[in-house]
């Protein structure tokens, strides 16, 4: 039996709110408008809506614009890290620290989670949010870093340098 028009119709609306929803999760247009806090400030008030987990939000150095390829990797690092926190660390809050100064951009996720091995997990290849995350500061010359303890908790610390940024 085929689906009736209006059925198709729903099922047609329901697709275009996923895309929608992706296209947000993977570049939200505000941050091309509107610059990187914005961005982040957004991110963690529908992260902490999603998932229940607050975020703890200091900064220095964001009253400026950098390159669209640097905001856009710092913004994805962001992204991913707390999504690796929401799957995995099972917490209630979690800190990200950005700074920014002419040189560099300095972004730390921390939280005192359950933790993990982290040589194990790079080992296995099957941690696909952290290569990306490494792949994106690679071709920006940058470099991250994670100091994870089961039982203690995880820091993550990328580092983007900002040469050429206006």
């Amino acid at each position: 039996m085929e689906p009736c028009l209006s059925e198709v119709q729903k099922m047609v609306q329901e697709l275009l709110r996923r895309v929608r929803s992706m296209s947000l999760d993977l570049r939200p247009s505000m941050l091309d408008d509107l610059g990187l806090l914005p961005a982040l400030l957004w991110h963690f008030d529908r992260f902490t809506t999603q998932t229940n987990i607050r975020v703890k939000f200091r900064h220095d150095g964001l009253n400026t614009r950098f390159r669209p390829e640097v905001e856009t990797a710092a913004y994805r690092i962001v992204q991913e890290g707390l999504t690796n926190v929401a799957r995995h660390a099972c917490i209630n809050n979690v800190e990200v620290i950005f700074k920014a100064d002419r040189e560099k951009i300095l972004i730390r996720i921390e939280d005192k989670g359950v933790g993990f091995d982290y040589a194990s997990a790079r080992a296995s290849g099957d941690s696909a949010g952290l290569k990306g995350m490494n792949e994106r500061l690679s071709m920006l010359a940058g470099r991250m870093t994670i100091d994870s303890t089961p039982g203690i908790g995880t820091k993550l610390t990328a580092i983007i340098p900002l040469e050429g940024s206006s």
